[in-house]
């Protein structure tokens, strides 16, 4: 069974600062170290049939990271992938926004919104 990702607010599709788009997920408390963000990574990939270890790149974790950027493999698409623990937020970036919505339409079935 799939695990749900929980989010404070409902996904987002907007206008991303570094060019084209970026779908936000806005995850758990600020701040928080513990949050699964790289698990949650994992869980959309798979809600996009992708296979994780093939499709998602991250660097290696290390303790208390924070900005971490990365790409994920989508429909032969690179999306962008950057967190940030200061504010707790995941998004996954792309220049056509028509690629971000397929992406939020797959993944809405696993998330829970608290």
């Amino acid at each position: 069974m799939p695990s749900m990702i929980e989010v404070r607010a409902p996904l987002e599709i907007k206008v991303d600062p570094q060019g084209g788009w970026e779908l936000a997920f806005w995850v758990l408390d600020s701040f928080n170290y513990a949050t699964p963000f790289r698990a949650m990574l994992i869980e959309i990939a798979e809600a996009l049939a992708q296979h994780p270890i093939r499709s998602v790149s991250l660097p290696d974790y290390i303790v208390d990271e924070d900005f971490v950027e990365g790409t994920l493999l989508f429909n032969g698409s690179s999306l962008r992938v950057y967190y940030e623990h200061a504010l707790s937020y995941l998004t996954l970036a792309n220049d056509d926004r028509g690629v971000l919505t397929i992406v939020a339409q797959r993944v809405q079935s696993r998330i829970a919104l608290i």
